[in-house]
């Protein structure tokens, strides 16, 4: 449950979509009222989004409504049910992020409210908006904001996990605001609203539902990195006890890597795919394996520093930690995590320490979220588990 929340709902059906650079995921979840309890999704599906040779954005968005659309109509007509609400969960390129400090203090002790909080919250919202709308204000670009949530609460200057009703003298509130182009969020509610003739529509970013199911996953460690390696964009955002601290992102994802696989050997995606599959399983043949060892050889050297320079913006009053939590698709999740623990990169620059990589499959979520039928796609159940500590 979210630090401030006081529902009283019921049991839910929502459909939950899972909006990426190289897929749309969708599917149909029972979110239960009980926090001891656990989401049920019990159908869901993926479409990819076309492949392109040349990146264009224009082109790049209308393959990913296109994905959306067809992804929608396949939950449709599965014939399930109704839905509640429908929520989308937007990683990058859709949306931009930011964490954020609030503080508020006064003389005199005061008691820390639900109200308090909203006053807090709706004002920086507010400046928030402000600051973006004057940078893209009357463009199509013109931004709105998608979420503010809470990561953490201190008051007096501690860390408060039940913090509503508390006396105190200062509150220091960490949040998460994302915001994302209207115009973008208009196509994809006219899809819903079309499809499922349903307007309770919300969205989400994925840096923060990743956040919260890991957190609400594992008690240790307190302080990790989480990377999200998508197929035009890695994402990548850094927990401080508990704390959602700073997020980021660097433009290389499966994508970029094919693509330079394709334009190297000359080759057609579905060969640069194959021959990728042959070096990663590491059955490639002695003489195909000299030949093509510098190309992966560079695209290692370019993520990792890609990595490495954008780890090397964050705020120096954080300590960088030696854990990572990564969600990537399976054909990729164990290549890259080898290239993540380099001593080169992470290692470097965290006080020599081994990093260690856990990748995030959907099997791991199974105790804390039931998938009925088909594979356990982890980007919906991590997204399942989120929404339902958010409610």
């Amino acid at each position: 449950m979210g630090l401030l929340s006081s529902s009283t709902k019921k049991e839910r059906t929502v459909a939950i979509f899972d909006i990426g650079s190289g897929s749309v995921g969708g599917a149909i979840a029972r979110i239960p009222l009980d926090s001891n309890g656990m989401p049920t999704i019990i159908k869901g599906t993926r479409t990819e989004i076309a492949f392109r040779e040349n990146l264009d954005f224009n082109t790049f968005l209308s393959d990913m409504l296109k994905a959306l659309s067809n992804t929608a109509k396949i939950l449709v007509e599965s014939k399930v049910g109704a839905v509640d609400e429908i929520v989308c969960t937007l990683a990058s390129p859709w949306y931009i992020s930011e964490t954020r400090t609030i503080k508020k203090s006064r003389s005199s002790s005061f008691v820390f409210t639900k109200r308090v909080a909203d006053e807090m919250l709706d004002k920086e919202a507010t400046s928030f908006n402000e600051i973006y709308n004057k940078k893209y204000g009357g463009t199509q670009n013109s931004p709105e904001v998608i979420e503010h949530h809470i990561v953490g609460v201190l008051l007096n200057g501690y860390p408060v996990k039940e913090p509503l009703g508390k006396r105190t003298r200062s509150v220091e509130m960490n949040i998460v605001m994302s915001l994302s182009p209207k115009a973008c969020l208009d196509q994809m509610r006219e899809i819903f609203t079309q499809t499922f003739h349903n307007k309770n529509i919300s969205f989400s970013s994925f840096i923060l539902s990743s956040y919260i199911a890991v957190r609400d996953k594992y008690v240790s460690p307190t302080s990790y990195f989480l990377i999200d390696i998508g197929s035009e964009i890695t994402d990548v955002a850094i927990v401080s006890n508990d704390v959602l601290k700073a997020s980021l992102s660097f433009p290389y994802g499966k994508n970029t890597l094919f693509r330079q696989i394709c334009n190297n050997q000359g080759i057609q995606l579905r060969d640069a795919q194959e021959l990728y599959g042959l070096w990663s399983t590491k059955t490639l043949e002695k003489g195909a394996k000299e030949k093509v060892e510098p190309l992966f050889n560079s695209i290692k050297e370019t993520w990792g520093k890609a990595l490495e320079k954008s780890i090397r913006t964050l705020p120096h009053t954080l300590h960088l930690p030696s854990t990572v939590f990564l969600t990537a698709d399976p054909d990729i999740a164990e290549w890259f995590s080898e290239i993540i623990c380099n001593e080169n990169y992470i290692q470097s620059i965290s006080g020599g320490q081994k990093c260690m990589v856990v990748s995030l499959q959907g099997p791991e979520f199974l105790n804390m979220c039931n998938f009925k039928e088909g594979f356990c796609d982890p980007f919906l159940m991590i997204e399942a588990i989120a929404l339902m500590r958010k409610i």
